[in-house]
């Protein structure tokens, strides 16, 4: 009799073990299952996502670091280096004259031999390393790349010691620009026609 029970037992403990590798394997393999499906679904949500950015991107014209743009007043071409890392364009002028006409600052602005007058739209503080912070003018100007002609805010600087004279800001590359700083002079500006 106490074979019997034995043996009894062993069946029931033997079919338990079964039963419990079986349950194991099926919970394992819906695990394999879900995190298969995690997987494809993260998979597809960063492709979109990654699509939507890339469409973003192809909207945009891309542009080397170094490119040719038309200021206006003055219908001039200058090459200007094109700096993601700064905010506001800048443009090295030969003078700058500030007078004060009813309340108001006015900028009678030298470049490249060519004098124009521009409301002064504000006043920016710029410091360099090792050196004082000094005000510099921020205008106006008509600044085309390509097919793009934009009004932005440019601030007047002593650019003689530096090799481009312009230096184009985030301020005009915002939404319309995408930069390969492998490349130089990808497209010229568009011709000025004034009305």
């Amino acid at each position: 009799m106490a074979n019997k029970n034995k043996t009894f037992l062993s069946h029931i403990l033997y079919t338990g073990m079964v039963l419990l590798l079986v349950v194991a394997g099926a919970s394992a393999k819906n695990i394999s299952k879900d995190s298969n499906t995690t997987a494809s679904t993260k998979e597809k949500f960063f492709k979109s996502n990654q699509d939507v950015d890339n469409a973003a991107e192809t909207s945009k014209t891309v542009i080397g670091a170094v490119e040719k743009i038309r200021v206006i007043p003055g219908n001039f071409i200058m090459k200007a280096r094109i700096d993601t890392g700064a905010s506001i364009t800048s443009i090295g002028i030969d003078s700058v004259e500030i007078i004060n006409e009813d309340g108001e600052d006015w900028a009678i602005v030298t470049i490249d031999d060519i004098t124009t007058r521009h409301k002064v739209v504000r006043y920016i503080y710029v410091k360099r390393h090792g050196a004082k912070a000094h005000k510099r003018p921020v205008i106006k100007l008509r600044l085309t790349l390509g097919e793009i002609s934009k009004n932005v805010n440019v601030s007047l600087a002593n650019r003689g010691n530096f090799q481009y004279q312009l230096l184009i800001g985030r301020n005009f590359l915002n939404d319309r620009f995408v930069v390969d700083v492998s490349l130089k002079n990808t497209i010229a500006p568009m011709e000025y026609v004034e009305n």
